[in-house]
């Protein structure tokens, strides 16, 4: 069984002793593993957790997707509230360059502000992957991400200082996913999906030899176009994902479509849990 709690989305489902704040962080129990995927942007997270009942201090693994702040700047907490496990990250030297997002005539800094030596000092054993790192039993982490579909380029406005001073269009080729084994095919888990969610799920299944057939989290497809979202929705049909519990940078947009495509799918807000 493969269970996976929403415990920080800029939305809250039901539960209104939860806080919600822009930003994601999942927990996961599979293969014999307890995971907390991304930690949001600030203590509500931790708070939400204790709320939830999430075994902080019995974390095997902390896996970062990405290194934006409102997805890892929350980890600043995580000593506070005796998080214990191993981190997990992509390619380190991309996670640990500053991060922007260039906003006219000036950048707004969205790094998570959290240094190498402070993350090392802090976790004290580091796992990075840059293609296919198993956890457990039937869970993975991916990276590598292909880029094969022109609709999933990354917007212009996200940069990265590649060296002092000097800015650059951001890759996020630290960027990874979860991959879990449900016995039915495989449930991802995706933090903001910058590499394009349908290049990462073709990814994932190239790389791991099994279907998708559940994805979780965000997709960064929050103001896109009717065009994009259509064509999304009839990717991830082709692709033959059958359930969708996205949010985050998702928006509630993409939900009826995906439903008059035959895709059970609903919003995955804080306090929002899946048992696959």
């Amino acid at each position: 069984m493969v269970r996976i709690l929403c415990v920080m989305d800029n939305v809250v489902s039901g539960n209104k002793g939860l806080e919600a704040r822009h930003g994601l962080s999942l927990y996961l129990e599979a293969g014999g593993k307890k995971v907390l995927f991304d930690f949001g942007q600030g203590k509500e997270t931790w708070e939400n957790g204790k709320r939830l009942g999430v075994p902080f201090d019995q974390l095997d693994y902390l896996v970062f997707s990405h290194s934006h702040y409102d997805h890892c700047a929350g980890f600043l907490w995580a000593e506070e509230y005796g998080v214990k496990g191993c981190a997990v990250l992509g390619k380190e030297e991309a996670f640990f360059q500053e991060k922007y997002g260039k906003e006219k005539e000036w950048s707004v800094y969205l790094g998570c502000g959290i240094s190498k030596a402070y993350l090392w000092e802090k976790t004290g054993q580091q796992w990075i992957c840059e293609d296919v790192l198993a956890l457990g039993e039937g869970l993975w982490v991916v990276g590598g991400f292909e880029r094969i579909h022109p609709q999933e380029a990354i917007p212009a406005r996200f940069i990265r200082e590649a060296a002092r001073g000097v800015m650059v269009p951001d890759s996020f080729d630290e960027e990874i996913c979860l991959a879990a084994d449900t016995g039915n095919g495989l449930a991802v888990i995706a933090g903001c999906s910058h590499p394009g969610i349908i290049n990462m799920l073709e990814t994932v299944e190239r790389k791991l030899g099994q279907p998708v057939r559940t994805v979780i989290g965000g997709t960064h497809l929050l103001g896109a176009d009717k065009e994009r979202l259509l064509w999304t929705g009839a990717q991830l049909k082709r692709l033959g994902v059958e359930l969708t519990a996205f949010n985050h940078c998702t928006g509630t947009e993409f939900v009826p479509i995906l439903t008059e495509k035959g895709i059970r799918s609903g919003y995955f807000g804080a306090g929002s849990c899946l048992y696959l």
